[in-house]
């Protein structure tokens, strides 16, 4: 027999202790699967493929409120229908400069942020985001995988089922290993390992391949960060990540290789400090939405019953009653005790429809549907608004959000920017950065969000102070005007533009803005001196002596020679 390599025997180990440690999680997320997300596969499910789902489903609040959270959520991050983020370099020179203020470094992040929208424009982020956010909304956890289609010269985003994927956090509650469990075809075993290879770890590889390439192997790919490597030597097996393929049937290895980058993202929309698995609004609307669900199929258990109730009836009439419409039931004695008739009489509803509407809002609470459908809401009612009260609502989404958001920025989408920047980078399709960053070297790019959660955030808590702040200094400057020798206007301007989305290409530079008034002052000074000039020469006496062409005098008012 053949002995295993170590790696297998890691992978192996290690695979049965993460699913040691996710079992427990998995009755919960199976019971959410089925009711408030139920085109997603179960987790211990082992039926086939495009069975019929939402049988077991009597209310769809919990689903429809999921489904307005996600397009909301998605909508207002991630689009490529606006700019949703841009680049900065906020630390600052040994002489208090920031970096991102240098003319050469302002033009490099601004060809980087056109490369990077250019790579997610050609990847396929946009169609997985609003799977990646739908997982995390329901289910709690979520991994999408960041790789490289090197002949499509693009970039590959893939949203595997939570039944696939297993994780493990490192020191700092950072999610930095990922085992995913799955099925591939013999074709795309092929199609990854080469045909070979294949037939070299698997004797029956060969034949199954001719008989029918459709047909699946269970494989585990196992990515975690390695402990021992030589960034000296340039093969996979001495990269920082490690990315391990193995065939669990006999246990073979198919590839081991590895990365310089992290090349996938798991997001928790919340998770406990002692746990690895994270909780979702799904978790916390579970208990309203079941009470809300077993209303509804009680109450269309009644409601059919109102229509269609038990009937009792003499027995010599079994079978004898036509009950559809048109039907005649023809009996010898016509008698009111011979009469077919309900068993059960005024029946009601148990749950009233104030009650259902009472449990729905309850599940939508969870999802804050509220507060996505606001200016709806309120043109239904016909309530009218300023803009002022627009620019508060819109705040008062982003504050009751920002939690969520932000940690969807820190967790899930910075990390696949720099998951994407460096594949485009040694793809060659980022450009060299100046020279002063390599003097400077070690400082990283700050993504910064730009969204319309974080500008309605961003609007309400700067622009507002920015606001109250003027209004203030107003009315102080009423008793007080040097009160306003306190206020740097020039950075009030940028920061009330910037909060209010003003583009940031649009405004100029501080040199520029130098250069402008520079040059406003001495047309201005120009004008001074030439008023004064005039001043001046009125006052002379009438019989002096004529103004010489040729003098200063002369020459600013203008006189011919």
């Amino acid at each position: 027999m053949v002995e295993q390599p170590d790696i297998v025997k890691e992978v192996k180990g290690t695979m049965a202790a993460l699913e040691e440690i996710r079992r427990p999680y998995e009755p919960m997320i199976d019971d959410i699967l089925t009711y408030i997300y139920h085109s997603r596969r179960k987790v211990r499910e082992t039926t086939l493929k495009g069975q019929k789902t939402g049988i077991q489903v009597y209310d769809g609040t919990a689903i429809s409120a999921v489904n307005l959270l996600t397009d909301g959520l998605t909508g207002y991050t991630v689009s490529k229908s606006f700019k949703w983020f841009s680049y900065a370099l906020p630390q600052k020179t040994p002489g208090g400069q920031r970096l991102d203020s240098f003319p050469g470094v302002k033009r490099w992040l601004e060809d980087c942020e056109e490369a990077m929208y250019a790579a997610f424009l050609a990847s396929n982020l946009y169609e997985q985001a609003p799977e990646f956010v739908r997982d995390a909304v329901t289910v709690g956890t979520v991994t999408i995988n960041i790789d490289e289609d090197i002949a499509g010269r693009r970039v590959v985003f893939t949203v595997p089922h939570f039944r696939e994927c297993y994780c493990a956090e490192n020191f700092f509650g950072v999610v930095d290993t990922n085992y995913r469990k799955y099925n591939l075809t013999l074709k795309q075993m092929v199609e990854k390992f080469g045909y070979e290879q294949m037939a070299a770890v698997d004797k029956k590889f060969k034949k199954d391949y001719e008989t029918n390439r459709h047909k699946e192997r269970e494989v585990i790919h196992a990515r975690f960060p390695r402990a021992d490597f030589d960034p000296s030597k340039m093969n996979g097996r001495n990269k920082p990540f490690a990315s391990v393929w193995v065939m669990t049937s006999g246990w073979k290895l198919l590839l081991e290789s590895g990365t310089s980058q992290q090349q996938f993202v798991t997001w928790r929309w919340r998770k406990n400090s002692d746990e690895w698995y994270g909780r979702s609004p799904a978790w916390d609307a579970f208990v309203d939405a079941m009470t809300s669900n077993q209303a509804a199929k009680t109450n269309l258990t009644a409601a059919h019953k109102m229509v269609e109730p038990p009937m009792i009836g003499p027995a010599d009439l079994r079978g004898a009653i036509r009950n559809g419409p048109g039907g005649w039931t023809w009996v010898s004695n016509m008698t009111a005790d011979r009469l077919p008739r309900p068993l059960q009489e005024n029946i009601q509803l148990p749950f009233g429809l104030e009650m259902q509407d009472r449990l729905s809002e309850k599940v939508k609470d969870h999802f804050q549907v509220d507060f996505f459908l606001m200016l709806t809401q309120a043109a239904l009612q016909k309530v009218e608004m300023t803009a002022t009260q627009v620019i508060e609502m819109g705040g008062e989404k982003a504050a009751v959000l920002g939690p969520r958001v932000g940690r969807l920025e820190t967790e899930a989408m910075s990390p696949i920017h720099d998951a994407v920047f460096s594949i485009e980078q040694r793809a060659g399709r980022i450009p060299p950065p100046p020279p002063i960053l390599q003097e400077y070297g070690g400082a990283g790019i700050d993504v910064q969000y730009l969204g319309p959660l974080s500008q309605a955030q961003r609007k309400l808590f700067v622009s507002q102070g920015i606001d109250q702040g003027l209004d203030f200094i107003g009315r102080i400057m009423a008793v007080a005007p040097d009160a306003l020798d306190h206020v740097n206007f020039d950075n009030t301007v940028r920061d009330g533009l910037t909060a209010r989305g003003f583009p940031q290409k649009d405004l100029n530079s501080a040199d520029t803005v130098k250069q402008i008034r520079q040059t406003r002052q001495e047309a201005q000074d120009q004008q001074a001196q030439l008023e004064q000039a005039i001043a001046m020469a009125k006052a002379m006496p009438a019989a002096g002596k004529a103004i010489e062409p040729t003098s200063a005098v002369g020459m600013m008012m203008g006189q011919d020679a």
